[in-house]
């Protein structure tokens, strides 16, 4: 029997994308805000510097078209609720390969 390789395909746009119009870093911010965490704990899990943070929250904002972070991640549970279920589950596993 031959062996053959376990191979996994992974694309661009595979992951849960919030809106098209924001990067994959901006939509891995929100996930996290929509999921509890708060700006120090995303910036320490992502080894983000704080004004970095600031200024990509200021973008999103305007992206978005909302006035405030409370606004844009109230919009971000929104769409999650019906696309990634795991981020308001904490108690969840991650994918098997």
């Amino acid at each position: 029997m031959k062996n053959e390789d376990n191979v996994i395909s992974i694309s661009c746009n595979s992951g849960f994308r919030m809106d098209a119009t924001l990067t994959s870093e901006e939509s891995i911010i929100l996930r996290a805000l929509a999921g509890g965490r708060t700006d120090r704990q995303v910036c320490n899990d992502l080894r983000m510097e704080p004004t970095t943070f600031l200024r990509m929250m200021h973008d999103m904002r305007q992206k978005i078209g909302v006035a405030d972070n409370v606004s844009l991640i109230e919009w971000a549970k929104r769409l999650i609720k019906g696309g990634d279920q795991r981020v308001d589950k904490p108690g969840r596993y991650g994918r098997l390969a």
